[in-house]
């Protein structure tokens, strides 16, 4: 009974995320950063400097192991909970709700599948967190360290002082923001300068241009972490959307709090409007870029309950809406893997030869097939073609040398991989 347990946690939970196979994102992550800041802080491209850096000294205190560099996001992201639970004792003070907040946030699905990837994001909800708070409470050199950490972890971090300057604006607060941003904008002002520089690169890129559906399914897309898999959840994120909209309009209902409020609302609003409008021309829509937005969510879904006057009714929604985000926690994971990429590279391991190649026959899938090969120097992207490599998969992970045009010869096999995760054998024959 332990055993079938301890199975079923590993495998219908968010601990899934912690011990299922890398992706290539995360691939790319762990190859970046076991390398010296020195060479690869020069050649990133829209992706800021400060996370590898952490993982670059993660990996030499705690190793390269799954479970070990995924924890440096957890950690993050248990930070941010923290911050959440002093937030919620001042929001609420002796209030059921100033523990429910806390709660709630942890087990945002989207947020926690992100708290368990090797990616920038478990430490970008940190700052964005710590941003918002400092902001709210005006704590200024919180407000400076947070904001410029958070834009050297994530470039879309910026949107958070930029909704911030426009709440400033509208609501004529007296307080020394206006003081504080300029130096923010002097301290990041070297990757924004690089960021701009790069800008032309996006002409060939992986993201999606955003239409009617998304616009509709948006806001319930990103409280879930919804991006399209398994494919049948759009009419439910698109329902979720609706619900939210009321929710945004029940929260600020009531002239007391609509002040507050209306704050988190501008966190919502501004940035889908800023991005979805430009992703029509220039796509620059990713649904797990919004942290801030889901951060947003959680605090409007909280401050809707509040407003309910029946103690009855408001800790039975917010029962419901908890019981809704751990429901679909133990749901999910088992609907949203990412490819077992480990298992195929361990199989192909048990079946080669010491002089056999491994093969990957996309880019794709070549990072994390490096990550778990026993030797990277028998790992190759077979390019018959010779097309060169997509930057935006990572191109400053990839060696020339690590691309061949041709199987081997016989008696040497190659063993290729493919992007569903099956494999062949293959090699050349001598012509009689």
């Amino acid at each position: 009974m332990v055993l079938a347990m301890w199975n079923f946690l590993l495998h219908n939970t968010p601990l899934l995320y912690l011990t299922q196979s890398i992706w290539r994102d995360e691939a790319f992550s762990l190859l970046i950063a076991q390398r010296s800041p020195l060479d690869f802080i020069p050649k990133l491209v829209f992706e800021p400097p400060l996370y590898y850096l952490m993982l670059h000294v993660w990996m030499k205190l705690f190793g390269t192991g799954e479970i070990a560099a995924r924890s440096l996001s957890l950690v993050g992201f248990v930070l941010s909970t923290v911050v959440i639970i002093f937030w919620a004792e001042k929001l609420f003070r002796k209030h059921w709700l100033s523990w429910f907040l806390p709660v709630f946030f942890f087990f945002n699905p989207h947020l926690l599948y992100y708290a368990f990837e090797i990616r920038a994001y478990g430490w970008y909800i940190f700052f964005a967190v710590s941003s918002l708070y400092a902001y709210w409470e005006k704590k200024w050199p919180l407000y400076i360290l947070a904001t410029t950490l958070g834009i050297y972890t994530h470039t879309y971090m910026i949107l958070v002082p930029a909704v911030q300057l426009i709440h400033h604006l509208i609501v004529q607060r007296k307080d020394g923001f206006l003081r504080a941003l300029p130096l923010i904008t002097l301290l990041v002002s070297p990757w924004i300068a690089k960021v701009i520089v790069d800008f032309p690169k996006l002409q060939q890129s992986w993201y999606f241009p955003v239409d009617g559906n998304i616009i509709k399914s948006v806001l319930g897309n990103i409280f879930i972490g919804y991006e399209g898999t398994p494919a049948d959840l759009w009419q439910f994120t698109a329902r979720l959307s609706f619900i939210f909209i009321l929710i945004t309009i029940a929260s600020l209902w009531s002239q007391k709090n609509r002040p507050r409020n209306s704050f988190f609302a501008y966190m919502i609003f501004i940035p889908l409007g800023i991005i979805l409008g430009i992703s029509f021309y220039i796509p620059l829509f990713v649904n797990r870029y919004f942290i801030p937005v889901v951060i947003a969510q959680v605090f409007l879904v909280v401050f809707a309950i509040e407003l309910i006057k029946n103690k009855i009714f408001q800790k039975i929604a917010a029962t419901v809406v908890l019981l809704f985000v751990l429901g679909f926690n133990v749901w999910y994971p088992n609907h949203h893997p990412k490819k077992n990429i480990r298992a195929v590279v361990y199989e192909v391991q048990k079946l080669a030869g010491v002089h056999d190649v491994i093969l990957v026959d996309s880019p794709l899938i070549l990072f994390e097939t490096l990550y778990y090969a026993s030797d990277p120097s028998r790992v190759f992207w077979y390019n018959p073609q010779g097309n060169p490599f997509p930057w935006y998969i990572g191109d400053i992970a990839f060696l020339p040398s690590q691309v061949v045009r041709e199987v081997p010869p016989y008696p040497f096999r190659a063993f290729i991989i493919h992007r569903n995760s099956t494999f062949e054998i293959t090699y050349n024959t001598a012509l009689p």
